[in-house]
């Protein structure tokens, strides 16, 4: 059955006759006629009482075939019309997974300039607990897309690099400070470290990188997320490796924050299955971009003019990370 001979139906039905339906859509009365018999084979019932000198009269099941006819040709309209709006980032979602160490909150700064100009778009934002499970719910459609350190174990998706996750040493307020503004990891000897116990990923990073430094990891504490790690860390006692924009909140909040030398680091990014891309997902992926490119051409101008790296990317969040029309956009 194919949606023009339920158009055609319905067009004998409302115009009582083939003649004047024929003149409506625009078609010959014999393509109209072998239409509706088609149909009617298809169906393997008479649609219409054929009598001469009178009008196509509706049998019974002509009758019933008329609702839902009606009810089809309507579905596909409102089908049409949603797929419509969500082409003009009107309406429709986007699902996005995250992992414990490309945290929710950190994607949520990200995509506030998306929210400003989508408002009516829905996006759904689920953490998963790690980068195997993430992979995971994008390959089976649960999650369009899916934000990732490297390296990503799973074939057949598409990778699209954001930017690198730096990771610096956040100490409790009054802490001193290198006098050298960067704090050798070999110079960490036995210092107390709370870690995230999802972001088993990045505990691995930082234990490689201090035991390549040659000093072994004093784990003293296990927190749930990174918004304990901090308030720990606040708490005095112990320190914590976390992600710059988190390191520029700590040190407003009074902590003192370390440039490690080496800086341990990885690439991040978005996941997605190799089919295209909704057009909201699609414009989420480029505001992500958009906004975290930014930062970072802030940051190295700011660095260029002699800045650390902490002192830059804190003198540059806000312009980059507060709503975008809060920015006269």
């Amino acid at each position: 059955m194919e949606l023009r001979q339920l158009e055609y139906f319905l067009a004998v039905v409302e115009c009582e006759g083939l003649n004047r339906a024929a003149q409506r859509l625009y078609v010959s009365q014999p393509t109209l006629s072998q239409a509706i018999q088609s149909l009617e084979r298809e169906l393997g019932v008479a649609l219409f009482h054929r009598a001469a000198r009178r009008n196509l009269v509706l049998t019974s099941a002509g009758t019933l075939l008329v609702p839902k006819a009606r009810a089809i040709l309507d579905g596909v309209v409102a089908a049409r019309d949603a797929m419509s709006r969500a082409r003009d980032l009107k309406a429709g979602s986007v699902a996005i997974g995250t992992m414990p160490e490309m945290s929710s909150d950190a994607v949520a700064s990200w995509i506030t300039s998306f929210r400003a100009r989508h408002p009516d778009v829905r996006l759904d934002i689920a953490e998963v607990s790690g980068v195997g499970a993430l992979c995971g719910e994008v390959v089976a459609g649960r999650c369009e897309l899916g934000f990732t350190t490297l390296p990503v174990p799973t074939d057949g998706l598409d990778f699209v690099q954001l930017g690198v996750q730096r990771l610096l040493l956040v100490m409790p307020p009054e802490s001193p400070a290198p006098a050298a503004g960067r704090l050798p990891l070999d110079a960490l000897g036995d210092m107390p470290l709370t870690v995230c116990s999802p972001a088993q990923r990045e505990t691995d990073r930082v234990g490689t990188a201090l035991r390549d430094a040659g000093v072994e990891p004093r784990l003293m504490a296990s927190m749930p997320n990174r918004h304990a790690q901090l308030t720990l860390v606040l708490g005095g006692g112990v320190h914590a490796f976390l992600p710059l924009r988190m390191a520029v909140q700590a040190r407003r909040l009074g902590a003192v924050v370390v440039e490690t030398d080496p800086l341990i680091s990885v690439p991040f990014g978005i996941v997605h299955r190799r089919a295209a891309l909704s057009p909201a997902a699609a414009e989420v992926v480029h505001e992500c971009k958009t906004t975290l490119d930014a930062w970072y051409a802030a940051i190295d101008s700011h660095q260029a003019e002699g800045a650390g790296l902490i002192d830059a990317a804190n003198a540059s969040y806000d312009d980059v990370h507060r709503p975008i029309t809060a920015r006269g956009h």
